[in-house]
């Protein structure tokens, strides 16, 4: 019961974690700060697995019961209802649905049941005519062109239903619809209410909204326009894009903002329009009457109605549900399987079967056919003579009934949409990034022309006393052989603008390189070595060489391996396999307060997410290639240092490959390599990254 739902939240969110840092300080341990955040982020996720398998239980088995219900079929077997619930659930994705928008009078129609079906069939044929009736307007409709494709498609895919279907939603079933009344109003509920869903607004009696407001929700709706407008334009110059584009995404904004806008105006006019009419029977009454009509609340209905209209035949349904699964079940989990990598493909298998559970046993389509939940939880032979959950008439049907209405909310609340398309649009950017990455492959990419212009003398220097000079300007950080500097006194590379410069070289072309080193450095200061890369290629053809990067040598015998950052589609797959899962957390770090005290809990996080990786998929890293390429430098004994540079994703590489080989790593806008240094292969430590490598982050920086 509650005592014991209670009894085992306490325990395992409060009694396992506070006995293990007792016991810790009892011990002595010195790390009990991370073994307690440790064991708290396993006790709350096992209580959540517990929770969502009973979650998914009385899913299917709600599905399994409610199915025969819809299908009108007694003695079904399980086999069966697995079957129909799936092809329902099918049908239901891939069917053509209309939603019409109406605006109409809650004195003509039934509050319960908001249905524009009960309206007469007069009625009826002139909405669909386009007109309206005394005290209902239809002001807009979605999904016609869905509709329209269906029926374009050959015979024996799609059929087009005699009379359209009615999909009931949750809040129409349970009548579960904000009201806007003269206390309740604000104007974040009207900038934060969702577009498509139904509201009621009161527009006469005591409770009715003032002038004043239903004024400033219009100008509220307008000043949201203007902050969206506002806010692409203004994260677009932030990203420094071209005029040209703001100016054509702006205009795209615009032109559909106007469209919207023309909608909202219809509507309210079509309202100001029965507010009229309900203000003129009002006096018609008070003159007529001895009733007072004002001591009654009438109320506007901005009522969304969806109706099916084309369905698809069950053999397309089911050639349609074979075909998703090949591409999002099998291909994935082949390719696991094929790269050895059993760890990703059991966790693969985990997330899908959830998915699909989420997807396929979803009682959403099956509760929009019947518009209630049926018979759940009645005793056998009684017939139902209600809907919803407030004409329950056992204790039994109550709480069945109450179970599976909070997972339908939890399905289908507004964050979880919001959410879900953010999600999706990552994961479509990145399936993008994907196709067009392997479409180019992991070739080396020819440089772009130098974009690098000095003035004609050479007083463009900065010339001020030492003194004033910032230590952080000055090359100092210690050598290899653990000197006081990175190089020889007569060393040309002295100050940080050296190495930024030479992070920009290595996206420049091969021919293009040298000049531009003879005018910063001066000549006869910094050599272009061309040859030793592809010789250091073909002693190791074993290893990926995927990765750009040049070797500059210097007149003091020293040398700086200059990385190039992402350039290519390929590129970036690499930045997101290299540092999604850092990324994520350091973001969610970022925004929860104190979240520096959750550092233990994120590397192990980032530790377990890095272990998905199979081996041959780390093998093509580029750090491999870059830490190879400096432990051959340094075994040669060429050049008496060696130092790495790089901007972004060359930065990232050079911090990687200088924790590895214990050479100086100085990066340019780079991301961390202190959160994903488990990721790599051999493990890097925190120490290593202190001592061997330098990041430069410019202010506004969101790598």
């Amino acid at each position: 019961g509650l005592v014991l739902t209670n009894w085992i939240k306490f325990i395992f969110y409060v009694g396992i974690p506070t006995l293990t840092f007792v016991g810790l300080l009892f011990s002595g341990s010195q790390d009990f700060h991370s073994i307690t955040l440790v064991t708290t982020f396993w006790s709350a996720s096992c209580l959540f697995a517990c929770f969502s398998v009973s979650v998914i239980f009385l899913q299917v088995s709600s599905c399994l019961y409610l199915v025969e219900e819809l299908y009108e079929r007694e003695g079904m077997t399980t086999m069966e209802r697995l079957k129909l619930t799936i092809l329902n659930a099918e049908e239901s994705c891939l069917s053509g649905k209309v939603h019409r928008n109406y605006i109409y009078d809650s004195n003509i129609y039934d509050l319960k049941r908001l249905d524009s079906t009960s309206m007469t069939a007069r009625s009826t044929r002139r909405l669909q005519e386009g007109g309206n009736d005394k005290a209902m307007y239809l002001y807009s409709t979605h999904g016609q062109w869905y509709i329209k494709f269906t029926q374009f498609l050959p015979r024996g895919l799609f059929t087009t239903l005699e009379l359209p279907m009615r999909c009931w939603t949750q809040a129409e079933i349970d009548f579960n619809i904000p009201f806007y009344t003269k206390t309740s109003w604000s104007l974040e509920s009207v900038f934060c209410r969702i577009k498509n869903e139904s509201h009621i607004a009161l527009v006469s009696g005591p409770s009715a909204l003032t002038t004043q407001q239903s004024f400033s929700s219009m100008v509220c709706y307008f000043f949201g326009v203007v902050f969206y407008i506002l806010l692409v334009t203004g994260l677009m110059v932030f990203a420094q894009v071209s005029a040209t584009v703001i100016a054509a995404v702006v205009c795209l904004f615009v032109a559909y903002w106007l469209w919207q806008g023309r909608k909202e105006y219809r509507m309210i006019k079509h309202a100001n329009t029965i507010l009229r009419r309900l203000q003129s029977d009002g006096n018609d009454n008070a003159d007529g009457s001895d009733d007072n009509e004002d001591d009654y609340d009438s109320a506007l209905f901005q009522k969304w109605e969806t109706f099916m209209v084309t369905k698809p035949t069950p053999a397309f349904a089911w050639f349609s549900f074979i075909v998703k699964n090949i591409i999002i079940a099998m291909i994935p989990l082949s390719y696991f399987c094929y790269s050895r990598n059993l760890v990703g493909a059991m966790t693969y298998l985990v997330l899908f079967l959830l998915c699909f559970e989420k997807h396929y046993f979803d009682i959403g389509p099956i509760v929009e056919a019947l518009g209630s939940f049926g018979t759940l939880g009645m005793e056998p032979g009684t017939s139902l003579a209600h809907s919803g959950l407030l004409g329950a008439s056992t204790r039994r049907e109550f709480q069945k009934k109450s179970r599976l209405y909070h997972i339908t909310r939890m399905n289908n609340n507004a964050s979880r949409r919001i959410w879900s398309k953010l999600l999706n649009f990552f994961a479509v950017l990145f399936g993008v990034v994907a196709m067009a990455a392997i479409s180019s492959g992991p070739g080396q990419e020819e440089g772009v022309a130098p974009y690098v212009t000095f003035p004609s003398n050479s007083t463009f220097f900065y010339d001020v006393p030492q003194e004033e000079v910032s230590p952080m300007c000055n090359v100092n950080f210690g050598n290899n052989n653990g000197s006081n500097a990175t190089s020889s006194l007569t060393s040309p590379v002295k100050y940080l603008a050296d190495y930024n410069f030479l992070t920009i070289i290595s996206y420049f072309k091969i021919d293009s390189i040298q000049p531009l080193l003879d005018t910063w450095f001066g000549e006869g200061e910094a050599f272009l070595d061309e040859d030793v890369i592809p010789t250091f290629r073909e002693a190791h053809p074993d290893l990926p060489s995927a990765a750009s990067f040049q070797l500059v040598h210097f007149s003091d015998n020293s040398a700086v391996v200059c990385i190039r950052g992402s350039k290519s589609y390929f590129d970036f797959l690499v930045d997101a396999r290299l540092w999604y899962a850092a990324s994520l957390f350091q973001l969610v770090q970022s925004a929860v307060p104190f979240g520096f005290a959750f550092d233990a809990l994120i590397d192990f996080c980032v530790n377990r997410l890095s272990e998905l990786e199979a081996s041959s998929v780390k093998k093509v890293s580029y750090y491999v290639e870059t830490t190879a390429f400096v432990n051959y430098l340094r075994k040669s004994g060429k050049y008496t240092t060696v130092s790495i540079t790089g901007h972004s994703l060359g930065g990232g590489l050079a911090l990687i490959t200088g924790a590895q080989t214990q050479t100086l790593a100085i990066a340019i806008s780079a991301p961390s390599a202190v959160m994903g240094r488990s990721a790599v292969t051999p493990e890097i430590s925190l120490e290593d990254i202190k001592q061997r490598s330098y990041s430069v982050i410019p202010q506004r920086d969101i790598i």
